[in-house]
């Protein structure tokens, strides 16, 4: 998996549950974990491209612009 500092300029899809679906349906093709993601959370994304931001789930809120923890954000 590639490691990245910038995030796409997509809208952010957020939400494990949401992400799934996004992918199950083909909407999301590429998923950002925060570094401390949880490895279950990781397993449920399948086969969609996922790359790991190098910052932890409260930076990668941040990025977004989230007032809550954010683990991976899902992108078009």
């Amino acid at each position: 998996m590639e490691t990245i500092s910038k995030l796409p300029e997509k809208k952010a899809v957020i939400g494990t549950k949401e992400i799934v679906k996004g992918i199950a349906a083909g909407k999301i093709k590429e998923v950002i974990v925060a570094s401390n993601c949880p490895e279950e959370l990781v397993k449920k994304l399948g086969k969609a491209q996922v790359r790991i931001f190098e910052g932890t789930e409260r930076e990668l809120a941040t990025k977004l612009g989230k007032p809550f923890l954010v683990a991976m954000a899902g992108f078009e």
